[in-house]
């Protein structure tokens, strides 16, 4: 029968063949290092206060305008998951108020901040520890 199926993401406009020979070209990049020194860095945003866009009802209730504030949280370990580095934080507020007045690190937090919530050259630099990694 017909269900109702939501779309996500963009993956339907990629051109499929390009992908196949960056994948293979980037696989033969990583096979030039031991598994322990290819790291992984994924980014995810977290919408925090958005309401639910569906749910089971016995009714039709009403929508609720849609909240966009967000942060990004940075999630990185290497191949073999021997080495997991602390989750990379970045929202648009410099104190967030929850907070108080300490500051995120003494919270345990690595977080930034720009107008965005957006990761940055910068910030990427300094939440990858590359120079540790290359001359340790």
């Amino acid at each position: 029968g017909i269900k109702e199926h939501r779309r996500y993401g963009e993956a339907g406009s990629i051109d499929l063949e390009a992908a196949k020979v960056e994948q293979k070209r980037v696989s033969g990049e990583f096979k030039k290092y031991p598994p322990a020194d290819n790291l992984n860095l994924n980014e995810s945003s977290l919408f925090g206060f958005a309401p639910p866009d569906r749910g089971l009802l016995s009714i039709q209730l009403s929508g609720k305008k849609s909240v966009k504030t967000w942060i990004t949280l940075c999630f990185m370990c290497n191949a073999t998951g021997a080495e997991k580095y602390p989750i990379f934080f970045i929202g648009k507020s410099k104190q967030p108020h929850c907070f108080g007045k300490k500051s995120l690190k003494d919270h345990g937090f690595y977080y930034h901040h720009n107008k965005t919530a957006w990761m940055t050259t910068v910030f990427f630099e300094e939440c990858v520890p590359l120079p540790q990694l290359l001359h340790p």
